[in-house]
């Protein structure tokens, strides 16, 4: 059975994906940091520039940024909220 979407439900399932993707930008964020600075050791050991360095390593964190992103999504589907359940039903 179809329930209204009302503020209320509305609310708990943006609070139940804003703090997991909060969590899953920090860690994406440390994760990436790590990454770009390995990587940014080994472009300046090859003799890499700055600006080289930057322009590769900048776009390579948004991207892992943005691919963790689908993580929060994906775990609230089917996470039972009490009144309701948060599933996916095929479109007739």
């Amino acid at each position: 059975m179809e329930l209204e979407v009302t503020w209320v439900r509305a609310i708990k399932v943006w609070w139940a994906y804003a703090w997991r993707n909060f969590l899953a930008i920090i860690v994406s964020v440390v994760v990436a940091t790590i990454l770009g600075f390995i990587a940014g050791l080994v472009m300046g050991a090859a003799g890499a520039n700055p600006s080289t360095i930057k322009a590769v390593t900048f776009p390579l964190g948004f991207i892992a940024g943005v691919a963790v992103s689908i993580i929060p999504i994906k775990m609230i589907l089917g996470k039972n909220f009490g009144e309701f359940k948060l599933v996916l039903v095929k479109a007739e």
